[in-house]
């Protein structure tokens, strides 16, 4: 990298010069002939240090969030005295507005925030700086960011943004239901670390009860009357972080290459077969009108107090803590191999920077050992750089450890036009209702593929 070289040898030729200064001011030259510049005095100009200069630095978030990228902006400057950076801050919807509109402006921060979604649209806008060669060049270490991270950072094979956290999808448990005999009378036994499907329904068919303390299946069972659900799932509804890693857990996907839909497989169809199931059958997962009585999110069911399993993020810790909910923490079940995704948002450089090593600077430390150690110790975010993973536990507890071993399990799919398209526009609208037993399952998918041909 560029940067870091120029850096290299302007530390080099200071520390030279003050060497050679040194040795000047003591007369220590024992030689008859003086030094060549000035007579009998060393006159030696030391170097001079690298100019001042000012860069943007700009994200979304709320004013707490912008609150803890300014602690760390400061410790980044405290370490470089020559950089001052400045930290433009906006809501998610102008964030994005106001992205699009720089981008046409020529008018784009230095540094910027990205999302793992939104890396197709604004990589054709051509707002990022490729990064693969001025890394390469200052020696980052690409080693210590998990492949699936990196990858959705990636447009065309080309590294344009670095990961900076690693919001992880994990299966969650009320604890206290398991323990209660009233609420889980056949006594079913916390999940495993890495469960497969036919264990999670055995758990969620004991602890789901109907008003009168009954199992599905047993006789008498009042399905129209349920009191406690096994579990809390909307697949429908969480095509990107829940969906899509348990269809390849089943060696299915979600989209094809091309970005259009892949749920016309027999794997596919079998994964999605099976949650309807759950609903409409087996009678072992809340309805979408039930998630919706129990206050409209599946992955905070659990703090009903009325759902035993959902899956979640590790965001959702901080719901559960509020809630006083003890919880337990697994793998998402698998099929035939345990998958997730991991959503990190990123960093990248303005392709029109007009100070190119001062933001490298800035990117290579907030997504390096150094800014991600001090991200880790915030204590808010899973540092997506395994070289902060001691600081993280330190700060986040042994439990948290499950965070970042799961990144093993990520999935690679980074997102298209098509793909975000698919998830956040039309995918609830087609799915929500058919997968969970309510409409033509078929129908929809051929309706769904139409859109996102």
């Amino acid at each position: 990298m560029k940067t870091n070289a120029k850096i290299s040898l302007l530390a080099l030729s200071m520390s030279i010069a003050l060497v050679a200064t040194g040795c000047g001011s003591n007369n220590s030259n024992t030689g008859n002939t003086p030094p060549a510049n000035s007579g009998s005095e060393n006159t030696q100009t030391p170097a001079k240090e690298a100019e001042p200069v000012t860069i943007t630095y700009s994200q979304w978030g709320t004013a707490e969030e912008l609150q803890r990228t300014q602690e760390l902006l400061d410790k980044f400057m405290a370490a470089n005295p020559n950089i001052t950076v400045k930290l433009e801050g906006k809501d998610w919807g102008s964030y994005w507005d106001g992205l699009t509109a720089n981008a046409a402006g020529g008018t784009l921060p230095d540094v910027f925030k990205t999302s793992f979604a939104f890396i197709e649209k604004y990589a054709e806008l051509g707002i990022f700086k490729e990064l693969d060669k001025p890394l390469a060049d200052g020696g980052f270490d690409l080693n210590n960011i998990d492949p699936s991270l990196l990858g959705l950072h990636k447009f065309q094979d080309k590294q344009v943004s670095l990961p900076i956290d690693a919001n992880v999808i994990v299966w969650y448990y009320n604890k206290a239901l398991f323990k209660d005999a009233k609420t889980n009378p056949k006594g079913a036994k916390e999940p495993s670390l890495e469960p497969t499907w036919d264990e999670i329904v055995d758990i969620a068919t004991k602890l789901t009860l109907d008003k009168n303390g009954k199992n599905p299946g047993e006789a008498g069972f009042d399905a129209k009357n349920i009191a406690q659900w096994g579990m809390s799932i909307s697949p429908g509804s969480t095509m990107d972080w829940f969906l899509e890693p348990e269809l390849w857990s089943n060696n299915a996907k979600l989209v094809n290459d091309d970005g259009t839909l892949a749920l016309d497989t027999p794997e596919a169809k079998e994964v999605l077969d099976y949650f309807i199931d759950l609903t409409k059958n087996k009678k072992i997962n809340t309805t979408p009108a039930q998630i919706e009585g129990l206050g409209g999110q599946v992955n905070l069911a659990i703090t009903t107090g009325k759902v035993a399993m959902n899956p979640g993020g590790n965001w959702n810790t901080t719901n559960y803590k509020e809630a006083k909910i003890d919880y337990g923490i697994t793998y998402l079940p698998k099929f035939k191999e345990t998958k997730t995704v991991v959503q990190p948002a990123g960093m990248a450089v303005s392709a029109s920077t007009k100070h190119e090593e001062a933001a490298m600077k800035l990117l290579t430390w907030l997504a390096g050992p150094e800014g991600q150690t001090e991200l880790a110790k915030q204590g808010y975010s899973i540092p997506a750089n395994k070289a902060a993973a001691d600081a993280y536990i330190q700060t986040a507890g042994e439990a948290n450890k499950i965070f970042l071993d799961a990144q093993k399990f990520g999935i690679v799919s980074p997102f298209t036009a098509k793909k975000t398209d698919l998830v956040w526009t039309y995918g609830e609208q087609s799915l929500k209702l058919p997968l969970a037993g309510e409409g033509d399952l078929d129908a929809a998918l051929k309706d769904l593929a139409s859109k996102v041909k």
